[in-house]
C-alpha cells in the first residue's frame, strides 16, 4: 500500500535544538511504522545563524528529502521568512506569535507559553514535537513518554508545555493532518551513515580510532567515544590529525586494528602518515568524509572533490584501496570490508564518502548477516624473522610484540626508509627493485581480494544510463520512484571493477557529481572510455532535493 511522502521542516538559530526535534520526531514516526530520512542544514555557529533540518516521511523506504514540506515549524523571524518558498500545497506553517504576519503562517504562543511553564532554561524544540504528534494523530501519552526517555531533566516543565502545545493544536484540528499510514515492518532504530560506518569497522574488530574533530567525520569519534564501555572499542582525541595517523599506525604495529577519519583538510594533514602506512605496510582503515574545498572550505556542507585526492592518497607509488559506499548498508558492510582488507594485503585502505551520508539519518536495520570477516592467512615466515620477506604475493609475515605473538629472539622493525628484508634501511640499487617489485605484487593481490565483495551496484531499469558514485545514488535512487533509469554505481574505485563495467565501454551515460569540475566523468572516461551525454553538477554544498534533480534528469534526457 502507497501513501503520501510527507516533508517536516523545522528551522531557528544554532543552540535551539533543531535538529534534535527532527530526530525526536523521526523517532516518533519510526515507532509507528513509519520510514524516515533526516537531513540537516546548519552553519559553523555555536549559537545563532539559520539551521533548518527537513525530515521525509512515509510507509515505503526513503533515500532522500523532497524539499516542499507540508508542516514547517519556524522557532524565529528569520526561518519563517527563509521557508516560505518551501510550503508544498496546502502546508501548515506554525511560528511563533511575535514571528506572524505572513499569509498562510499560523501564529502559536510558543514564547509565551515557555515563560508560562519554565522558570530557568527553556525548552523551544519540545514545540515543534507537541505540534508533530497532535497533527499526525499520535497520542499525548505516547507524546510523553517519548518526551521522559529523551529527556532526564526538567520533565515536569517539559512535559507540561508541550502539553499546552499540544492541545492547542488539537482544539483547533481536531481530525490527524497527517495521514500516517503504517508499513509493514520498518526498521526501529535509526542511525547516521557515520555511524554506520563506526559500528561496521566495530564489526570487524576495530579496536582503536584515532581522530581530531574536523566535520562531517567528527560524530565518529564521538559516537565511539560514547559507545566505549558497551563495545570496547578505544576511541582517540588526538593532538593533531598527524599525530592521529601515526597513533594508528602505531597500534597496528602492536597488532590492534585501528582506523582514522577526517574531512579534506585533516586528511591533507595526514598525508604523510598515509604514505608511511604504505611503506612500513601498515594495515589501516582511513575515512576521508568530503566537504568543499579547498582549505577550510563550506565546513558544515557536502560535497564530492576529494576523488582523485583520495585515489592518490599518500606520495610514492603504492597499492591503495579506495571504495565509497552508496547506501546506510553499504557503509556498514565497507567499513567492515575495507578493514579487513587492509589487514588482508597490508595496505591503507580508503573509504571515501561525503557529508550528505555522513550527517543525514534513517530508520536502518544493521546488516550483520552480510558480514563475513575474512580468515587473516598465516604468512610463512623466515627465521630469523624478516617483517619484509620477498613473497610471491608481495605479502610479508606478520608479528607483533609480546610474548604470544612473536619468538623472543625475533627483531620486530618497521622503517619508512627503503629497506631490506628485515627492516634495516638500503639504498642499494638491486634491493629497492626487490623491494618495490615485492610491494607492486600486491596490486594483483587486492583486485583478487576485492572479487569476493560486491564492487558495483546497479538500480532500476531503463534506456537512459546514469553513473554516480557514494551518497549521491541515495539522490538518484528517490527519484527513480517518479523517473525510469538504470543506475549504476561503482563502489571500489581502486582497484576499478573493469570486469563489472566492461559492458559500458564507449556507451553513451549521464553523470551525475557534487563538484564544479566533473572528476568523476573524467575518471569514468579514462577506465572506460564512456560517452557523456551530460553532466548533472551541484556545488554549493547542498544536496540535491528529490524534486529538483528530477528535473535536471528529464532535461538532460530530453537534451
Amino acid at each position: 500500500m502507497s501513501s503520501k511522502i510527507y516533508s517536516v521542516l523545522i528551522g531557528g538559530k544554532a543552540g535551539e535544538g533543531v535538529k534534535k526535534a527532527a530526530q525526536i520526531i523521526a523517532n516518533m514516526a519510526a515507532k509507528h511504522g513509519q520510514y524516515t530520512f533526516q537531513s540537516d542544514d546548519y552553519q559553523s555557529l555555536i549559537k545563532g545563524g539559520h539551521n533548518f533540518s527537513l525530515l521525509s516521511i512515509g510507509n515505503e523506504r526513503i533515500y532522500n528529502t523532497y524539499e516542499k514540506a507540508d508542516l514547517i515549524i519556524s522557532f524565529d523571524l528569520r526561518s519563517v521568512q527563509r521557508h516560505l518558498e518551501d510550503m508544498a500545497e496546502h502546508a501548515l506553517h506554525f511560528c511563533n506569535e511575535g514571528d506572524s504576519g505572513y499569509p498562510h503562517v499560523i501564529p502559536l504562543p510558543l514564547v509565551a507559553l515557555m515563560k508560562e511553564h519554565y522558570e530557568g532554561a527553556s525548552n523551544m524544540m519540545l514545540s515543534a514535537v507537541a505540534i508533530f504528534a497532535a497533527l499526525s494523530g499520535i497520542t499525548q501519552a505516547c507524546m510523553q513518554e517519548t518526551i521522559k526517555t529523551e529527556f532526564k531533566r526538567s520533565q515536569q516543565e517539559n512535559l507540561a508545555y508541550a502539553c499546552a502545545i499540544y492541545a492547542i493544536i488539537k482544539e483547533r484540528y481536531p481530525q490527524p493532518q497527517l495521514i500516517l499510514t503504517p508499513a509493514a515492518n520498518p526498521p526501529a532504530k535509526i542511525h547516521s551513515g557515520n555511524e554506520m560506518i563506526a559500528l561496521g569497522a566495530y564489526a570487524s574488530g576495530l579496536d582503536f580510532y584515532y581522530g581530531y574533530p574536523m566535520t562531517p567525520a567528527s560524530s565518529i569519534l564521538h559516537y565511539l567515544a560514547k559507545m566505549r564501555d558497551s563495545h570496547k572499542v578505544y576511541a582517540i582525541h588526538a593532538e593533531s590529525e598527524l599525530a592521529a595517523v601515526n597513533m594508528a599506525i602505531g597500534s597496528a604495529f602492536a597488532g590492534r586494528r585501528s582506523a582514522v577519519g577526517s574531512s579534506g583538510g585533516g586528511f591533507a594533514l595526514m598525508q604523510e602518515g598515509i604514505s608511511l602506512a604504505g611503506m612500513v605496510e601498515a594495515p589501516l582503515l582511513c575515512i576521508l568524509s568530503s566537504r568543499p574545498g579547498p582549505a577550510t572550505g563550506v565546513s558544515t556542507y557536502t560535497g564530492q572533490e576529494d576523488l582523485h585526492f583520495a585515489l592518490n592518497q599518500g606520495h610514492g607509488e603504492f597499492a591503495r584501496i579506495v571504495a565509497s559506499p552508496d547506501c546506510f548498508e553499504r557503509a556498514f558492510t565497507l567499513a567492515a570490508e575495507l578493514l579487513d582488507l587492509a589487514w588482508q594485503c597490508q595496505s591503507p585502505a580508503i573509504l571515501l564518502t561525503e557529508k550528505f551520508l555522513s550527517g543525514s539519518m534513517l530508520n536502518v536495520d544493521l546488516p550483520v548477516e552480510d558480514i563475513h570477516p575474512f580468515p587473516q592467512e598465516e604468512t610463512e615466515s623466515t627465521t630469523p624473522y624478516q617483517r619484509y620477506s620477498i613473497t610471491e604475493s608481495g605479502i610479508s609475515p606478520l608479528r607483533y610484540p609480546g610474548a604470544d605473538n612473536c619468538d623472543e629472539d625475533d627483531v620486530i622493525k618497521w622503517n619508512s626508509n627503503e629497506h631490506l628484508e628485515s627492516g634495516v634501511r638500503t639504498d642499494e640499487a638491486s634491493a629497492i627493485v626487490a623491494m618495490r617489485d615485492k610491494r607492486n605484487r600486491k596490486y594483483e593481490l587486492i583486485a583478487g581480494a576485492t572479487k569476493r565483495y560486491q564492487r558495483v551496484a546497479k538500480y532500476g531499469q531503463g534506456e537512459t544510463i546514469v553513473f554516480a558514485y557514494g551518497s549521491t545514488a541515495l539522490e538518484l535512487r528517490e527519484a527513480q520512484k517518479h523517473l525510469p533509469f538504470l543506475l549504476v554505481v561503482p563502489i571500489y574505485l581502486e582497484p576499478f571493477p573493469f570486469e563489472e563495467l566492461e559492458e559500458y565501454k564507449n556507451v553513451e551515460v549521464i553523470v551525475v557529481e557534487h563538484a564544479s569540475q566533473p572528476s568523476f566523468a573524467s575518471f569514468l572516461i579514462q577506465k572506460l572510455n564512456v560517452k557523456v551525454k551530460a553532466n548533472i553538477l551541484r556545488y554549493d554544498g547542498r544536496h540535491f532535493h528529490t524534486e529538483e534533480l528530477i528535473q535536471k534528469l528529464r532535461e538532460a534526457i530530453d537534451a
